[in-house]
């Protein structure tokens, strides 16, 4: 279904084209949503933009616009007026129950817009080192990867999660040597955990699960510690309702010679040079402030070395975009990664970065200080123990990306309206009961032909408004990764909902057709709200 902000767009540019000289005018017109009631649904500048570009008199162009949009006649389209050289657009109440009764007659259909888009979507998020429990920060990063991928794809992408494993380099042995040390204190011998090692209590209880470790050498606890994290990692995940369609191991890549592979390509096109004993990546060439070594005098590799040959790997299986999830502590690292995507061939535009803020958890007013590697800090696990994971998973996703969080458990927890995420599900299970209830009054809701010239109340109006709105929101969270535009949404259908029970009564056996007008438009607000619930990954109760 077309949202109504799109069909704006197009009667804009088909007017302009009915104004002579506007003839070669380019699709890119947008219109948004206006500040205030009075001026009306939708506004745009455009008349501004284009007589500025064009040296003529904005407002004489502004008039001819608006003219050109009323020989238009756009069925839509209640009136069209201009304020300050904005052209605003007041569409009509009838458009915004339409939307209502083609969810209704459709089954719910009616709400994807068919596209079948060409697009291959690879979405690589988490990647957390199997080094120890998932943090908060890394169930922030699941929560909004596992709902951007379900809103992609519900757009009509091909898409794909992966998990990209740092499973070699120093902080593996050090993870290793860690546990090691526990291994060996758990036996009453004296032995300190290594500089820059892990204290975290999980190699504590990692430690007591090794009966006999007598005599092991060092690949050993590296091997355990980290393929024992990695299956906790998993259980967290899917506790949280997160999954995956691949893991990819770093190691793979040294492994099968890849690496190496592209070190020898990349000093063929002069793209690695020798300076200080050490081989530097060209990616200043490429937009980065600076190169960036790939192999140390020592001869081992960097980060960089497998990551490029990661990046690699993703472009031969032919994406079109690569999004990449990460945390602010990546932020320098991001052009590397841009230039690195160029020089391999791959389009620099759809290489996608998205940087996930840290998030600081609060008990009421008490902020709870948290350092991973001295292994104080809450885990994802307790969290979602503590909270549950629909709360955890609404909580994040609710700010945007790079805005910090400041996540308070106790609000969290909360079983009443106070807490957003109850809030919502609440009013899903309203609708749920009034839907129920008609059909055990033998009201047959499917079958209704709807006569919503019936439905006159202000809470009503807003309602279908608000409803026919979700097509614009699906857009703009496709069109900016913004998974929070659906979640404040979602939140604000919530609020008119609520407010529409407590002022009206659905169901009332004395006026048979308001009931049934007011039975579809619950139902339709119901079909947006299931879709919207499964798309930001939050469980539909039953009852609460």
């Amino acid at each position: 279904m077309k949202n109504i902000k799109s069909q704006i767009e197009e009667t804009l540019v088909d007017a302009f084209r009915s104004i002579p000289g506007f003839e070669d005018i380019k699709d890119d017109i947008y219109v948004m949503p206006s500040a205030r009631k009075e001026f009306g649904d939708f506004c745009t500048n455009a008349a501004l933009k284009e007589a500025k570009s064009r040296k003529l008199d904005p407002r004489k162009l502004a008039v001819e616009l608006c003219e050109s949009i009323s020989r238009l006649n756009p069925s839509y389209l209640e009136k069209v007026d201009i304020i300050n050289g904005f052209v605003n657009f007041f569409v009509k109440d009838s458009f915004y129950l339409d939307f209502a009764r083609e969810i209704h007659e459709s089954g719910g259909t009616s709400l994807k817009d068919g596209s079948s888009r060409k697009e291959k979507v690879l979405i690589e998020f988490v990647s957390a080192n199997p080094t120890g429990p998932l943090t908060i920060a890394h169930g922030r990063q699941a929560a909004y990867g596992e709902a951007l991928a379900r809103i992609l794809k519900y757009a009509g992408f091909q898409v794909s999660r992966e998990y990209y494993l740092n499973d070699g380099g120093r902080q593996i042995h050090l993870l290793g040597k860690s546990l090691k040390a526990r291994y060996l204190q758990a036996k009453g011998l004296e032995s300190p955990i290594p500089e820059e090692g892990y204290e975290g209590e999980y190699l504590i209880d990692l430690a007591g699960e090794l009966s006999d470790a007598e005599g092991k050498d060092d690949s050993f606890f590296d091997n355990y510690a980290s393929g024992r994290i990695l299956e906790g990692i998993k259980e967290d995940l899917a506790t949280f309702g997160v999954s995956f369609d691949s893991w990819v191991r770093e190691s793979s890549f040294i492994e099968n010679g890849s690496v190496r592979e592209l070190i020898d390509d990349l000093k063929k096109r002069d793209l690695l040079y020798l300076s200080e004993s050490s081989w530097w990546f060209r990616s200043s060439s490429y937009g980065d402030e600076k190169d960036r070594v790939v192999i140390k005098s020592d001869g081992s590799l960097t980060y960089l070395a497998t990551d490029i040959a990661y990046h690699r790997d993703k472009i031969s299986r032919g994406y079109d975009r690569l999004v990449n999830i990460v945390g602010p502590d990546h932020h320098g690292y991001i052009p590397r990664l841009r230039a690195a995507v160029e020089v391999l061939g791959g389009d620099p535009g759809g290489f996608v970065p998205v940087i996930v803020q840290l998030t600081t958890l609060y008990r009421g007013k008490e902020k709870l200080s948290m350092s991973t590697r001295k292994g104080q800090f809450i885990s994802l696990r307790q969290l979602i123990d503590e909270v549950g994971p629909d709360a955890s998973k609404f909580f994040f996703i609710f700010r945007k990306t790079d805005s910090h969080l400041d996540f308070d458990l106790e609000l969290a927890k909360k079983k009443d309206l106070e807490n957003p995420v109850y809030y919502l599900q609440y009013a899903y299970v309203r609708m749920k009961h009034i839907l129920r209830y008609a059909g055990e009054q033998g009201i047959d809701i499917d079958g209704i032909k709807p006569d919503f010239s019936l439905l006159r109340e202000n809470e009503e109006i807003a309602v279908s408004r608000k409803l026919a709105a979700f097509p614009a929101v699906i857009d703009g969270a496709v069109q900016t990764y913004g998974v929070h535009l659906l979640a404040e949404y979602l939140l604000e259908l919530s609020r008119l909902i609520h407010s529409y029970y407590q002022n009206h009564r659905v169901v009332n056996p004395g006026e048979k057709e308001v009931t049934d007008a007011r039975l579809v438009l619950v139902k339709s607000v119901y079909e947006v709200f299931s879709r919207s619930l499964e798309l930001l990954n939050i469980s539909l109760p039953e009852s609460m």
